[in-house]
């Protein structure tokens, strides 16, 4: 057989779940050129050995020693290629390897070293959120140039003295992996107990050694807090020994400030300067550790800072993606907080920040970098929307801009229509309150109001129901209105934009639109939530008078979802509720029944609300007509038969006690102490009583004599 051009090394132990995944991956690459997979099992029980045997040239086993570096040479003595690359199992190579192969087909002999660049996925499903890192890896060498790996844990390539040119190449091409998105607690306790048992072997043979101090870092600053002391002790190590470790400064600086914000650490702020003091150009430092300093500062509620950090960390992602940095670096670890998914989450906070400072025009370019399509929680669109609107309101900026650019790519379906479906329901149900005739209160009664927000969402009429909510507020003429509203399914319109119409005076049903009294009634309850506005709609619907029976049933819909939904707290608007609920009932009855339903002797059969509806209007007549004893009786029968209205029974009768206490003078206070005197002197069954009651002194004071049986001191009695 020929030399092949590359051997392919892979460890591995029990990896069921991706090694297959690894290896077709590995296809297109030795369809493309000549190539070896020499595979070492260190000890599976789970199948992968099994799914190894189908795809490796060669398959050996390995006794697992403690020592990666150990199992990687192993591979490495037996290839035969005039080029070398490992690999893991968790990873898989991209299908984009032109550039690869172009190389490794070179004839030429002046380069050893190729990196390429490795994605590491944290979370499951991280592929959709964008929510990874990327680093330069050393993975390909020359073959047969002395290059031997070394460390038990983190190996890496020992170069030979009389080492060639070192020279780099950095190829494009990309290897996923999700290793550490994928390992349950368990897996992720063993492999933390394992590496630290290396870790400490490490230190043990060398106790000041900082790249072994920043893997225990690494390792443990996820799952305890010894990740502090091993920060604590690196940055010692490396001020005491500077000239041997500052090349790795910049590194280990990311590393302390890294465990200072998992850890809630308080040196972190003051690390971070420090890291800019000795390390003012390293990637770690502008990015990683701007992050960390951001972050902290808006826990800190520090604004100025955290505005601050936040341009530090966006000028230095900036030049890491076009480029611009040492690339040595990156060869010493990945950057953490390079991903889309740490600026989106930092572009939103530095709008935030901006927002708070009143640099409303830093806020408005700010957020003209955040691409809605990109995000993947509702929480980032919510907040995108309320910071629209609170810069519509408080600046004359021209913010539909960001409006309409905003509402078009969170409906684009990246990277699925499902997940632009979340982000447009999140933004709906937000932008939302912003129609709320309570939103506009509030917004207006705030210093710097300019305009109300809703305005900011008329470019999206036609475009989506609440541009067309918004339109409708912002109309007033009534052939407008309900021009606009017949072109609206009235279950999806905002339904404060619909009561606006109402409240200027559109004819509803509209003309032609057919609607069933239980879809007006549906309807009518959907106001309810405005509270005083749907109060304002029934009495101006009660002082209008009888109109057509739709119009009625609505009506009636309209007083009932307002009786149900009252509070009762507001005596005026309370009484000319009532009244108004009252009105329409005497209007509505006579129209939907029969006369001689409408009798003491047959009211029985009709349903009970419309029974409390025909109480009360009687009721109010014998109000009006002075004789409170009827009134009173009147609502007690309604509420016998519609318990439901006990809350606006018990508000009528308050009122009245209330307005006879205003009236009871002391001459009526003498009379109802006689009047009282002389019906002690009967049994309660005997004909003098009833007769008593019929008089007119009795009549006048009836109210102070009876208040407690008919229930006006302290609600109705049941």
């Amino acid at each position: 057989m020929a030399q092949p051009l590359l051997s392919i090394g892979i460890i591995f132990r029990n990896d069921i779940r991706c090694i297959e995944r690894c290896l077709r991956s590995l296809e297109p690459l030795r369809k493309a050129i000549p190539c070896e997979i020499l595979m070492a099992d260190t000890g599976s029980t789970d199948g992968s050995r099994e799914i190894a045997g189908k795809y490796a040239d060669i398959l050996i086993d390995f006794p697992w020693i403690d020592d990666f570096a150990a199992a990687r040479n192993s591979i490495l003595d037996i290839s035969s290629g005039k080029w070398y690359m490992s690999i893991d199992t968790d990873e898989w190579l991209d299908t984009n390897i032109g550039k690869l192969v172009e190389f490794l087909k070179l004839p030429q002999k002046k380069y050893n070293l190729l990196s390429y660049t490795i994605r590491n996925y944290k979370t499951p499903n991280a592929t959709d959120k964008n929510d990874y890192n990327e680093f330069c890896a050393l993975r390909i060498m020359r073959n047969g140039i002395g290059i031997r790996y070394e460390g038990r844990i983190h190996e890496h390539w020992k170069y030979p003295e009389a080492m060639p040119d070192q020279q780099i190449v950095r190829i494009e091409a990309l290897v996923y992996h999700d290793g550490y998105a994928f390992a349950n607690k368990d897996a992720e306790k063993a492999k933390h107990d394992r590496n630290m048992k290396l870790l400490k072997m490490k230190l043990e043979e060398d106790p000041d050694n900082l790249q072994t101090l920043s893997e225990c870092i690494d390792v443990t600053k996820t799952l305890d807090s010894e990740s502090a002391d091993y920060a604590r002790r690196a940055l010692k190590v490396l001020h005491r020994d500077w000239d041997r470790w500052h090349v790795a400064g910049a590194r280990v600086y990311r590393d302390a400030v890294s465990v200072a914000q998992m850890q809630k650490l308080p040196e972190l702020l003051e690390w971070a300067e420090k890291a800019f003091e000795l390390y003012p150009n390293s990637i770690y430092t502008r990015v990683d550790v701007a992050y960390c300093a951001y972050a902290r500062s808006w826990d800190n509620k520090d604004m100025e800072e955290t505005v601050r950090w936040a341009k530090v960390y966006r000028e230095g992602l900036t030049d890491f993606r076009n480029g611009n940095f040492n690339r040595d670096e990156l060869f010493r670890g990945l950057l953490e907080f390079a991903s889309p998914f740490w600026e989106r989450r930092l572009l939103i906070m530095q709008v935030e920040g901006y927002l708070e400072l009143k640099r409303y025009e830093d806020a408005f370019f700010t957020f003209e970098c955040i691409n809605g399509a990109e995000l993947d929680e509702a929480q980032q669109v919510e907040a995108c929307v309320n910071m629209l609107l609170r810069l519509h309101r408080m600046t004359e900026l021209n913010v539909e801009k960001l409006m309409v650019r905003f509402w078009e790519q969170i409906n684009e379906p990246t990277p699925s229509e499902n997940m632009a479906q979340k982000r447009r329901s999140a933004f709906l149900s937000t932008a939302a309150g912003a129609l709320t005739p309570h939103y506009q209160e509030d917004e207006a009664g705030r210093d710097g109001f300019l305009r109300h927000s809703y305005t900011v969402l008329l470019p999206l009429a036609g475009k989506c129901t609440l541009g067309d909510g918004a339109a409708i507020l912002n109309a007033s003429d009534p052939a407008e209105l309900e021009k606009r509203i017949a072109a609206q399914k009235l279950a999806d319109l905002p339904i404060s934009a619909f009561a606006h119409a109402l409240k200027c005076g559109i004819t509803f049903p509209l003309p032609g639109q057919m609607l069933t009294i239980e879809e007006m009634d549906a309807l009518a309850a959907r106001i309810a939530p405005l509270g005083k506005l749907l109060a304002d709609l029934v009495v101006d619907a009660a002082e209008k008078g009888a109109d057509d029976m739709p119009s009625l049933c609505w009506k009636r819909g309209l007083a009932l979802a307002a009786v149900r939904s009252c509070d009762w707290k507001d005596e005026k608007m309370g009484m000319a509720l009532c009244r108004a609920f009252s009105e329409i009932e005497r209007a509505f009855l006579p129209r939907y029944y029969a006369d001689d339903l409408l009798s003491d002797e047959n009211i029985h059969f009709l349903p009970p609300m419309h029974r409390f509806g025909w109480y009360c209007g009687k009721a109010f007549w014998a109000l009006d007509a002075g004789d409170s004893a009827a009134y009173v009786r009147l609502l007690r029968q309604g509420l016998e038969v519609c318990p439901e209205g006990k809350p606006m029974v018990e508000f009528l009768l308050r009122q009245l006690e209330e307005s006879r206490k205003v009236q009871s003078t002391p001459e009526l206070l003498t009379l109802a102490e006689q009047v009282r005197a002389l019906l002690a002197q009967y049994p309660a069954d005997d004909p003098a009583v009833e007769a008593l009651k019929q008089s007119a002194a009795y009549q006048k004071v009836a109210h102070l004599i009876e208040g407690p049986e008919l229930g006006m001191y302290g609600g109705i009695k049941q």
